[in-house]
């Protein structure tokens, strides 16, 4: 008896082993990787080996060195890849390039495909399996067969991606109708055959059609089932995508192997434009989470502007990166002058935003008209360069291809000719023009205008990238609030009081007078600008409302007028008891400082049961993880967002100012980066700190930006608020602006004096070009108001 299955009491009891015992007990780890065990010494060494997993990379993935976590990161440009193979006997192969890999079939699913002018994509396949009798007889049945083609050992292989494989033993039972099956020699003359599988190949596939050229004489959508040999796949870099436990085939063996270790040896393109070769995977880690402001040689960038520019924004392409620095060599599309910018000025271009893999629709002089799909495989030199579905490779301008996985398609819909495409209607400071100029005046290789066969699709991507790129989120409307709700509070007449009547007895006073103190609380009237002036609620709350929600509002105010702090400020309504505006002044040692935050606050029928409704005024941009551009206010205080516990609203504890002190100080904190979901697991990380200093800085660009825009556009009942704050406070603005942009850290300028954390780093040179333009603006936003900033103006 073998030695292992000596060791073990259940198996000691079964009697002796025979071979073919053992060949019964062959098993696969985690479905993957089938061998047997002869003794205890080599199964350990199979764990050790199994558990030991080297990390891939492949094309495109952002990398940084394994000890200098906080430097500079790169992007993999290239792949060499080395495997040991095992095949289900235990045949073992070693450092075999990838490159000579096979896949079991010539087709996966999730692959795109092309057939004629359309393109489309797998989402089911057929096998067909070709088997070799014992007796020399060769026959080939579908996958659908699995009746009549049984393999001798299934429980093995219970967990295996595919039916059959090759090298696989089955028996093949004649005692049904073999329709589907082609003897290629021999005769079935038994009941019964063995043999062993051969081949297996896509044999009828399951495609979603996705679109096809608008031009073509193909009008009608094909069958969504396809023999597998009238498709063209769109293959990629596979030979870098290989993992441990795939399956794969060699081209001198008629047998299956599974992939039982991995060796990759990669190539890296750095921010500064220097490459290394040849690295060790295990020298490099994955980048998860990439910082907004980080960019790489070959990359495609769109000019954002400074604060209120207008007019269309300008491309280049990225020389290279000061990742330390937050600079970027840029060389501009058109006049070709190369210039440094800050990285914070830029983004990622969000029509060129392609990646290795990325299949595209092509247009222009030089690629066939009639099958113009391809799949991305590098960037250089503000080119494209493509491999074809015809077989070609060339290199085209980004104008002249447009990347369909990022488009969203119309399944068994041809790509229509013109369409009128609406504009996001959500702006922000990342907004692009909606006219794109890539699609206009193209031309065919006859010289005819080819403006009618921009794909859908395309258009489709095109009018989405507002919301896909810069994370637009609408808010939730009131319109959902039945007229059954809205009727409720008329069911007993002696429970409600008119809201004028209660008007009259609030012990509250408001004034009109210009008083040189500006009030934390107010009542005033006209809530025409409200955000949520015009939502469900408004006919039954304005003119009869329940006791008991009226009392609770009552208490609300109580505690407001009592409570509030001197930094925030609030504005309620007679005329809407529903109704709040809010001003919220940045917390000193926070990248807000100074600023003012506005947000409109609506209390549903249904308060306190339910939460306030919350709407930050935002002007366009993006001051915080919680506070999107769209004035969406992510909070778990308001079932905005995941909370437990106190962190959630309680109908009976939980107030209108514990919301506002929350926006205050959980929202507009020091470190906002770790506001985002999961970031958290960041904290006291090197990547998280890094990526959270420049949050930072970004942030406080961003609050500049506010400022300029608030000071322009003060919220009605806050023009006084607005024109006091800034003139007891501009001169610290500015003084802190000036500390920055000579190097103090963001947050530890305030008071007209800064403070020092050795533990913070210097701000980047990037952050002090954006912001010594945005102090001039500043200056120039101070003057109008008739502030004196004489001795502000030399920087």
């Amino acid at each position: 008896m073998d030695v292992f299955f000596s060791d073990f009491d259940s198996y000691s009891e079964s009697g002796s082993s025979s071979s073919d015992e053992l060949d019964d007990n062959e098993f696969m780890y985690g479905g993957h990787a089938s061998c047997i065990l002869s003794n205890l010494e080599e199964s350990i060494g199979k764990i050790d080996g199994f558990l030991t997993f080297e990390r891939g990379y492949i094309y495109g993935d952002v990398v940084c060195y394994i000890d200098d976590p906080s430097g500079q990161t790169g992007k993999v440009i290239n792949v060499e890849k080395v495997v040991d193979l095992e095949n289900v006997y235990g045949t073992k192969l070693k450092n075999i390039n990838s490159k000579k890999l096979k896949m079991v079939r010539s087709i996966s699913i999730g692959d795109y495909v092309v057939s004629g002018h359309w393109l489309g994509k797998v989402e089911r396949i057929v096998d067909r399996v070709t088997v070799l009798l014992d007796d020399g007889t060769k026959c080939e049945f579908s996958e659908m067969d699995q009746e009549k083609l049984v393999p001798l050992s299934s429980d093995s292989f219970h967990d295996s991606q595919f039916t059959y494989f090759p090298g696989q033993r089955v028996k093949v039972k004649h005692s049904f109708s073999l329709k589907s099956t082609i003897w290629f020699c021999g005769t079935e003359y038994q009941k019964e055959h063995e043999g062993t599988v051969c081949t297996i190949n896509a044999g009828f596939v399951f495609v979603k059609w996705l679109g096809c050229v608008p031009f073509a004489s193909e009008k009608a959508v094909p069958e969504s089932f396809q023999n597998s040999e009238s498709l063209t796949v769109l293959s990629g870099l596979t030979h870098s995508n290989w993992q441990l436990g795939d399956w794969c085939l060699l081209p001198k063996f008629q047998e299956l192997f599974v992939i039982s270790k991995t060796n990759s040896k990669v190539d890296v393109l750095w921010q500064d434009g220097s490459e290394s070769f040849g690295l060790d995977s295990g020298s490099l880690n994955p980048v998860n989470i990439v910082d907004a402001h980080d960019f790489w040689p070959h990359q495609f960038v769109l000019e954002k502007g400074t604060c209120d520019d207008q007019g269309s924004k300008k491309y280049g392409v990225v020389k290279i990166v000061s990742a330390s620095e937050k600079t970027v060599n840029v060389k501009w599309e058109g006049n070709g002058i190369e210039e440094t910018v800050s990285a914070y000025e830029l983004i990622e271009h969000p029509e060129f935003s392609f990646s290795h893999g990325d299949v595209v629709f092509g247009l222009g002089p030089g690629l066939d008209k009639l099958c113009p799909f391809g799949t991305v495989i590098g960037l250089e030199d503000g080119n494209v360069e493509v491999k074809w579905a015809a077989g070609f490779t060339s290199k085209v301008s980004p104008n002249a291809v447009f990347p369909m996985d990022k488009c969203e398609f119309v399944a068994g819909t041809q790509l229509p000719h013109n369409e009128n495409i609406e504009p996001n209607q959500e702006k922000s400071e990342h907004d692009v023009p909606a006219t794109d100029p890539k699609l206009k005046d193209l031309q065919d290789t006859d010289g005819n205008k080819i403006f009618s066969f921009i794909p859908g699709a395309a258009f489709g991507c095109l009018s989405n990238f507002a919301a896909r790129f810069f994370g637009s989120l609408p808010y939730t409307s009131l319109d959902s609030i039945s007229e059954e709700q809205g009727s409720s509070f008329d069911t007993q007449e002696e429970n409600v009081v008119s809201v004028e009547a209660y008007i009259e007895n609030v012990t509250f006073s408001s004034s009109s007078k210009i008083q040189e103190k500006v009030d934390n609380f107010e009542i005033i009237s006209d809530c025409s600008m409200h955000h949520f002036v015009d939502h469900a609620g408004k006919a039954s709350i304005s003119n009869q409302v329940k006791r008991n929600w009226l009392k609770k509002v009552q208490q609300e105010w109580s505690i407001l007028m009592k409570d509030l702090p001197e930094t925030i400020y609030v504005r309620v309504f007679e005329e809407r008891m529903d109704l709040l505006q809010v001003g919220i002044v940045g917390a000193p040692g926070t990248p807000y400082h100074d600023g003012l935050f506005f947000f409109d606050i609506f209390l549903p029928p249904e308060y306190p049961q339910e939460p306030p409704m919350v709407h930050y005024v935002s002007g366009g941009l993006r001051v915080n993880p919680n506070l999107y551009e769209s004035g969406r206010v992510c909070l778990s205080l308001l079932n905005t967002w995941t909370g437990t516990g106190s962190e959630t609203w309680n109908p009976n504890g939980s107030t209108i100012l514990q919301v506002l002190l929350s926006l205050q100080a959980l929202v507009l904190n020091k470190d906002p980066y770790f506001n985002e979901a999961g970031y958290d697991q960041q904290v006291g990380s090197v990547e998280g700190e890094k990526n959270s200093c420049s949050y930072s800085e970004n942030v406080f660009l961003v609050s500049c930006k506010s400022m300029i825009y608030t000071l322009r556009n003060p919220p009605k009942h806050f023009g006084g608020l607005v024109d006091e704050h800034f003139r007891q406070r501009y001169t610290n603005i500015l003084t802190a602006c000036k500390a920055y942009m000579e190097g103090v850290p963001i947050g530890y300028a305030f008071e007209g004096e800064h403070t020092e954390d050795m533990g913070q780093t210097k701000s980047s040179t990037g952050f002090k070009i954006t912001l010594s333009k945005i102090y001039i603006k500043l200056v120039e936003a101070f003057t109008a108001k008739g502030l004196e900033c004489g001795e502000y103006t030399k920087m």
